[in-house]
């Protein structure tokens, strides 16, 4: 008993970590033996409880002293550099075909809006990564959090149902 239920707090703590999405996780834990509903129900949890920490605290984190520095000593980096590639025209080549990190998820923001990028954000940057590019873009919080927590649910169906079944056709194989 305490073996399973140490399985499913790894489980928690994994869908929890922004790196590993349940993308990851929920083929796993079903891998693993452990039941379909709980593993998807706890890899939803584990996932869903960052996004709302993310979303409610990001204003108040965006507040401090700390972020507030950092912020203004990017921005003077950033006006340095492009002091210094005012004077080298290939460097301001350089700089037009380098593209930044996250460019797929904004353009996917543009385009789509905070649907289009909380459907694709698991798959394309993870769920985390893309509510801190909506909020960044300036979506509301609370139609962040429910668009994230209702995509979220249909990939946790969607990845619990494929996985499921796709065990059970591997295992059938041998």
């Amino acid at each position: 008993m305490i073996e399973l239920l140490w399985q499913y707090l790894l489980i928690f703590i994994m869908a929890a970590t922004p790196w590993l999405e349940i993308l990851v996780v929920i083929p796993i834990g079903i891998g693993m033996g452990l039941h379909p509903f709980w593993v998807g129900f706890i890899s939803f949890i584990g996932n869903f409880l960052p996004i709302i920490l993310i979303v409610y605290s990001l204003k108040k984190f965006q507040q401090t002293a700390w972020y507030k520095t950092w912020k203004e000593k990017r921005a003077h980096k950033k006006y340095l550099k492009e002091m210094d590639n005012e004077t080298d025209d290939s460097d301001k080549q350089l700089q037009k075909n380098k593209k930044p990190k996250n460019k797929r998820a904004i353009a996917i923001f543009n385009k789509y809006g905070l649907p289009g990028l909380a459907l694709l954000g698991p798959a394309i940057t993870g769920i985390h990564l893309a509510a801190v590019i909506a909020l960044s873009l300036k979506a509301n919080k609370h139609q962040t959090t429910c668009w994230m927590g209702g995509s979220l649910l249909g990939w946790t169906i969607f990845l619990t149902i494929a996985s499921y079944y796709s065990i059970d056709w591997v295992t059938g194989l041998f």
